[in-house]
């Protein structure tokens, strides 16, 4: 008779002394993967936390509690090993079956220490099977979440199963999925988190086809922290090099040697820090809390208030756009005599919006051009695989004519009754697979043509008049009608 498995019990240590913190985080900023995702920001949940903790991944699955019992003995053999403080593990969830938990340092190790968590992580990166990172937000991971967003209730719940359906028959396993209501919009979302990154990567690529219609796939927005007590300064994508000059300011006003490493990511929009010490970052957030200081910044132009990257990313790491005002500050000197001789007329600040909002148009009717060309492009291979298939479809027709041909010569010469029988039986064989030819024929005829349509309405480019009392440039952008959604065919025309 089987006896139900004791849940561990996490070891501490009966004593222990941390060593100082190190003056500067022992870590790597070098070349990285920067990622680009979905523009649709997830949910938001502000929480007031710290998130000092460890994400580690790759655990048993077989219950909620599993992930958690399983983390607890890999923490008790590598302490008869090895030396770490004493520490709390955590379920990802309460009632989801995930593959991940949670670390923290035990309130007993005084003050957040970065350091002896990062030395953990690498102590758990070592083991095979394990991933350890630095937790990415409050709530569940969404490193390997995907949603899809309905204008109702009603239409989200009658995709749900279909959707399920299309998951399983690409053997895709579903770790958890939510229905949620994003307070920024009106429509219904339903999330999924998946096992494995990888198939996150193929639904972006190739969306699910349910329906008659294509069901757009999109991501959290996040950035993955690099260390405990990362900061964050989002909405700074169109400033030019925001980077250099943001450690500039900060190395002037906290020393030479605050930042350990920096970064821009989420297509240049957030600028991330790890500075030297926990106490450092505490003095630039409470410094800053209100924004960074007007003078960093030409025009008046201003950018999301810093933070922590775990908050950033708790709130859905929001776009944060820059603001464009249409006053100016006096900071500098050198420039104040044109503004205020700019500003008597008016011509300034309206040349200078018109200017912004040009380039917004231009980058716009960019992204419109590169959508029409792309979905050319696929619907032209479209074309192409459907021709493939139906000459490959003719020529199985032709043969099974020929085939059909020779037995029946067969049979009108034959006098044996057995094969008599046998030639009839084979005939009856060809005739069906002839008739599951030509529907198979049909079909592909009907789908290229459906192609060719398509392939018609991305014929549209063209050059955009330019309009009247608009800021002059060297070059007009290219204008395109809104692109139509490519044509997704059933399986008979992408077969190979």
């Amino acid at each position: 008779m089987a006896t139900s498995r004791s849940a561990p019990v996490l070891a501490q240590p009966s004593s222990y002394h941390p060593p100082p913190p190190p003056a500067r985080p022992a870590i790597s900023y070098g070349d990285r993967d920067r990622r680009s995702i979905s523009p649709i920001p997830e949910e938001s949940n502000p929480m007031g936390v710290i998130g000092f903790e460890l994400t580690v991944f790759g655990l048993d699955h077989h219950s909620p509690d599993s992930a958690r019992d399983h983390l607890i003995r890999v923490l008790n053999d590598l302490r008869e090993r090895h030396s770490f403080p004493p520490v709390n593990v955590r379920r990802g969830d309460a009632t989801s079956t995930l593959d991940y938990a949670f670390i923290a340092l035990s309130s007993t190790v005084t003050g957040p220490r970065p350091d002896l968590l990062e030395d953990l992580r690498l102590l758990l990166n070592s083991l095979p099977g394990l991933r350890a990172t630095w937790r990415l937000c409050n709530g569940p991971d969404r490193t390997r979440c995907v949603f899809f967003a309905f204008p109702s209730d009603s239409e989200a719940q009658s995709m749900l199963d279909p959707l399920r359906e299309w998951f399983r028959a690409r053997r895709m396993s579903i770790m958890a999925e939510r229905t949620t209501h994003p307070p920024s919009s009106s429509q219904t979302r339903i999330s999924f988190d998946l096992f494995d990154g990888n198939d996150v990567d193929c639904i972006m690529r190739e969306p699910p086809f349910i329906r008659g219609r294509t069901l757009r796939p999109g991501r959290p927005r996040f950035v993955v922290p690099l260390y405990g007590g990362e900061i964050a300064i989002g909405g700074i994508a169109g400033l030019g090099n925001v980077e250099s000059s943001l450690n500039l300011h900060l190395r002037q006003r906290y020393g030479h040697d605050v930042i350990v490493g920096s970064r821009v990511e989420l297509d240049d929009d957030v600028y991330c820090a790890v500075l030297k010490d926990w106490s450092t970052t505490q003095t630039f957030l409470r410094d800053n809390q209100n924004g960074l200081p007007t003078e960093w910044f030409l025009y008046g132009v201003s950018v999301g208030k810093p933070t922590l990257l775990f908050s950033f990313n708790t709130q859905g790491a929001p776009p944060n756009p820059v603001s464009r005002p249409t006053a100016f500050s006096a900071t500098d000197s050198t420039i104040q005599p044109q503004l205020d001789f700019f500003s008597e007329f008016g011509h300034f600040t309206s040349t200078l919006n018109t200017m912004f909002e040009r380039i917004s148009q231009a980058e716009h009717r960019l992204e419109q051009s590169n959508q029409a060309l792309l979905g050319m492009m696929s619907t032209q291979y479209l074309l192409g695989d459907c021709r493939m298939n139906l000459l490959l479809l003719t020529n199985e027709q032709d043969r099974l004519t020929a085939q059909h041909d020779r037995y029946q010569d067969q049979l009108d010469a034959s006098s044996d009754p057995a094969a008599h029988q046998r030639l009839l039986l084979a005939l009856k064989d060809i005739e069906d697979r002839r008739r599951s030819v030509a529907a198979e024929i049909e079909q592909v005829r009907r789908e290229t043509q459906a192609v060719r349509l398509s392939l018609n309405t991305h014929d549209h480019l063209a050059l955009p008049s330019v309009p009247a009392h608009t800021v002059p440039s060297s070059a007009s952008p290219v204008s395109v009608a809104p692109p139509s959604p490519p044509l997704m065919l059933g399986p008979t025309c992408l077969m190979t």
